[in-house]
């Protein structure tokens, strides 16, 4: 419990063998629920996963890769029928401080709907982050902040967050892109739904980690996703219409 409320952290894992029991250690012992999601890992994560027992933990897997958007939103429907009244989301790769989540549900106790990790407004963040992840990041969190008309500074890349459960339940899960984007999405879908958005200052701890991203293939997506939110929100064009092969793209 955490200032009366109850939290469950929503954690998306692929292939972190090497990472996911210091992910897990990071969340804070305030946190009622982890629920831990193997999106289809092909190394000894789930073997390594089911050896945890800390009584708080829930292990969901995919037999297959669907994507983190997919595990996080397998992980979010869990939690929709069941326990926690604030649902975060720590990535599986430790490179979230647990230290972070408070300010975090502090932010959606005192009114927000949505609330945000941004690493941009974190002084000892920016110059540990690699400095092409770095402009990549500004460029698609200025996008996505015009395409959503938000005011607020935004890290739209970044994954650590929380949301109310009664807030989930307005947003349309299903519509949601499954693989890297879907930070993005949450923040547009959020926006378009007229949910209270916040952002709050979160550390990044970078460490032997490599990064998934293909920005071959995540770079257009991301685009594209931004562009059709722009092009619903601004012009009230019929989604169907502007319906986009994100799945071509990829591939």
């Amino acid at each position: 419990m955490y200032r009366g409320c109850r939290v469950a952290v929503v954690m998306p894992i692929h292939n972190e063998q090497e990472h996911l029991v210091r992910a897990i250690s990071r969340v804070p012992p305030f946190v009622d629920t982890i629920v831990a999601i193997d999106d289809g890992s092909t190394d000894d994560t789930w073997e390594r996963l089911s050896q945890i027992d800390n009584g708080k933990l829930v292990r969901l897997r995919h037999e297959t890769n669907r994507g983190v958007g997919a595990a996080t939103k397998t992980g979010y429907r869990y939690l929709l029928e069941g326990p926690g009244d604030l649902i975060a989301v720590m990535d599986g790769d430790g490179q979230m401080d647990g230290r972070d989540l408070g300010p975090l549900l502090d932010c959606a106790i005192a009114g927000a709907d949505y609330v945000r990790g941004n690493r941009f407004l974190h002084r000892e963040t920016i110059p540990r982050m690699p400095a092409g992840r770095y402009i990549g990041n500004l460029i698609f969190s200025w996008l996505t902040r015009r395409a959503a008309m938000l005011e607020i500074d935004l890290d739209a890349q970044c994954g650590y967050s929380v949301i109310r459960r009664s807030a989930l339940r307005l947003l349309d899960l299903d519509r949601m892109y499954d693989r890297y984007g879907f930070p993005n999405e949450m923040v547009l879908a959020a926006s378009r739904t007229g949910l209270a958005v916040e952002s709050v200052p979160v550390r990044c701890v970078y460490g032997d980690e490599v990064s998934g991203i293909n920005p071959f293939t995540s770079v257009p997506v991301i685009t594209c996703l931004i562009a059709r939110s722009y092009l619903r929100r601004k012009l009230s064009f019929n989604p169907v219409t502007l319906s986009l092969r994100l799945g071509d793209i990829e591939r």
